[in-house]
């Protein structure tokens, strides 16, 4: 290891998906030289590969503070707060690595990335092309520049682009789940499925592929498959005309009753679809290996929430408990933040006021069962559902305007 080729040695254990076995030869190399930027930096994207992101984007940033002026270490811390949902501080990183290296393909197809996930498809197409311009054969530009295609409308360039990147590379596993997602999004779930599978197969460890096989999974299912056709179309307009969008309806359906039924499922779906059709995987042989450890944990928590909010209403109703009742309300209105805390992509700062919405709802639930138990004030118990419902409305209303 201590030959000069060892990064060739470094980049194929990643590029086989053995992480862990590359962490371990990166350390001793560390040992030896403590102050190697480049090994710093590769042991970073080993222990990103391994899940392990904070301990990863320290090495990463230790590499940078050896050496300033690497552009590979920017690249990779992009990808560290990119794969924590910073996305801010993902663009930041990715255009300091331009900056010292305006070249490099790999850089132009992060920020894209970057891009896209912000909803931003032109600004996204314009990175991918000019990745393309530097490499025309770069599998991962063109394969991003697919999706921002579909996205746009432009249905066959999309289909001819992932065309030629699968014809530079069929055995690309990014392109493969690239061409997934574009069938996802048109509608064709079996067709995405069977893409993403041939993407696992090739790269067993691909969160970006696993991602779509579970959501193509979920499609199955003619309800989830409506309702990700009204994503898809929603996020087309943006994130200020999407919050319009949903306010106006809201307003709409005050003044026009009939709607409501329409208008409530939509709602439903829009804060638990992911919880309650990834519970329905946990029941499928195969989609409950596809979901991740934080997708389970989820579905089991929603799960878990609900039955107690409908055992305590129940118990409640039959047995004339108030304050129970009280209890069962609270839960029910708390697993809007329960759900936003434990998405997988929840940001720190959705994550922090999820968390605080939860305590203070079940706490006024948990206040609210002890005073009707031993201070059976009526005022007081109005006061405390006024709160309860004042601290659920201004939630879910903070979350629209974030």
């Amino acid at each position: 290891m201590e030959q000069a080729n060892w990064p060739d040695r470094i980049l194929l254990l990643l590029r086989q998906g053995r992480a862990a076995q590359a962490e371990q030869e990166l350390r001793r190399i560390l040992r030896q030289e403590p102050n190697d930027a480049l090994a710093h930096a590769w042991l970073g994207m080993a222990l990103l590969d391994l899940g392990r992101l904070p301990e990863g984007q320290t090495h990463i940033e230790t590499a940078i503070g050896l050496a300033p002026e690497f552009d590979f270490a920017y690249y990779l811390l992009s990808l560290a707060h990119q794969r924590q949902q910073r996305l801010p501080e993902a663009l930041t990183a990715i255009e300091q690595a331009l900056a010292l290296d305006p070249t490099d393909p790999n850089y132009h197809h992060t920020l894209g990335l970057i891009r896209f996930q912000r909803g931003q498809w032109e600004g996204a197409l314009r990175a991918a092309e000019m990745g393309l311009a530097y490499d025309p054969e770069h599998v991962d530009c063109l394969g991003l520049r697919g999706r921002c295609l579909a996205r746009l409308g432009r249905a066959q360039d999309a289909a001819d682009s992932l065309e030629t990147a699968l014809r530079h590379d069929p055995d690309d596993a990014g392109t493969h789940a690239d061409a997934g997602w574009v069938a996802l999004e048109a509608g064709r779930h079996e067709q995405a499925l069977h893409h993403f599978r041939d993407a696992l197969r090739r790269q067993p460890t691909s969160n970006y592929a696993r991602e779509g096989l579970v959501e193509s999974l979920k499609a199955q299912y003619w309800l989830y498959r409506a309702f990700l056709r009204f994503t898809v179309w929603t996020e087309k307009l943006g994130g200020v005309t999407r919050r319009l969008l949903f306010i106006g309806l809201y307003v709409l359906v005050r003044f026009v009753p009939v709607l409501l039924p329409i208008y409530l499922p939509l709602v439903f779906m829009s804060w638990f679809s992911d919880p309650m059709f990834n519970g329905l995987l946990l029941l499928n042989p195969y989609g409950r290996h596809a979901l991740s450890e934080a997708q389970r944990r989820q579905a089991l928590a929603f799960a878990g929430v609900l039955l107690a909010a409908t055992l305590l209403l129940t118990t409640a109703t039959f047995a004339g408990l108030a304050g129970v009742g009280l209890l069962g309300g609270s839960l029910l209105a708390a697993l809007f933040p329960i759900t936003v805390a434990l998405r997988p992509y929840s940001t720190r700062k959705a994550r922090g006021w999820a968390v605080a919405a939860t305590v203070v709802l079940v706490g006024l639930g948990i206040v609210g069962l002890g005073t009707s138990l031993f201070l059976p004030e009526e005022n007081l118990q109005k006061g405390i559902v006024g709160a309860l419902f004042i601290t659920w409305l201004a939630y879910l209303w903070s979350t629209a305007l974030l």
